[in-house]
């Protein structure tokens, strides 16, 4: 199910307790930051997270992101698939 939310300047804080792999949440929120807490990783690189913010810009979730940093959680500042028409080829 596709989530559209309306461009805002405050996050708006989900805190979800849902483990989804990266590009599902990508794909859920397109257009838009997320902020995710990493709950599984493997050598190094982050494989699943829940949900912990989603904003019109990246800069909204900054306090956010660091006050999960402070409290030694793992998370991720991740852009969804974005709904921009890409480019167009011509063979």
């Amino acid at each position: 199910m596709l989530q559209v939310l309306p461009p805002e300047t405050e996050p708006k804080v989900m805190h979800t307790s849902e483990d989804r792999a990266l590009a599902a949440w990508q794909e859920l929120y397109p257009a838009r930051w997320l902020l995710l807490e990493i709950t599984h990783e493997e050598d190094g690189e982050p494989l699943t997270g829940r949900l912990l913010a989603v904003a019109s810009t990246d800069i909204a979730l900054v306090r956010l992101w660091q006050e999960h940093t402070q409290q030694g959680k793992i998370t991720a500042l991740l852009y969804g698939h974005s709904t921009d028409a890409g480019p167009t080829v011509v063979a």
